[in-house]
């Protein structure tokens, strides 16, 4: 399958918010705030606090997954990344990895030298860890009971520096 990765646009927002749904992996009010990020983020400046990119399928057109990071407040060259998804359709085709490698690639050449995650420790979130760890981001931290009782908050970092 062709793939295009491209800058998103306001006009992605509802196909955005079908694959956060579909994807199943994420409560409704994580897809409320998603959708509060990708409104902040479609902004033209330069400036801005979040960037989101999206992967479009070149035979139909059709957004199937994004990515989202923006500069750490208060860092020199620290970088989070936020959202990562990829609609279940196109799972398991490289298309997360596609996307990560190109968020990766943009944070260098703003000068970002590492990438800050977070993520769930719930079992559910067991391929999601395993992708990150993949894909070179070592475990640095966990919070127990983080998100709620029983769901640990597990912090990821990868250094950009070749």
């Amino acid at each position: 399958m062709g793939v295009t990765i491209r800058e998103m646009l306001a006009a992605d927002r509802d196909a955005i918010q079908g694959l956060l749904t579909a994807c199943g992996a994420f409560t409704a009010q994580e897809v409320r705030v998603a959708l509060e990020i990708v409104d902040l983020g479609v902004s033209t400046a330069d400036d801005r606090d979040y960037w989101l990119f999206v992967s479009e399928a070149e035979v139909d057109g059709r957004v199937r997954g994004y990515v989202c990071v923006g500069q750490t407040p208060l860092t020199r060259s620290t970088w989070h990344l936020y959202w990562i998804c990829v609609h279940p359709e196109s799972q398991g085709q490289g298309l997360g990895r596609r996307l990560q490698d190109y968020a990766e690639r943009f944070v260098r050449s703003r000068g970002g030298e590492r990438l800050v995650l977070e993520t769930s420790g719930k079992a559910s979130y067991t391929r999601a860890r395993a992708f990150y760890q993949d894909a070179g981001y070592a475990e640095v931290g966990r919070i127990p009971d983080f998100y709620q009782p029983g769901d640990d908050g597990v912090v990821f970092c990868k250094s950009l520096v070749e």
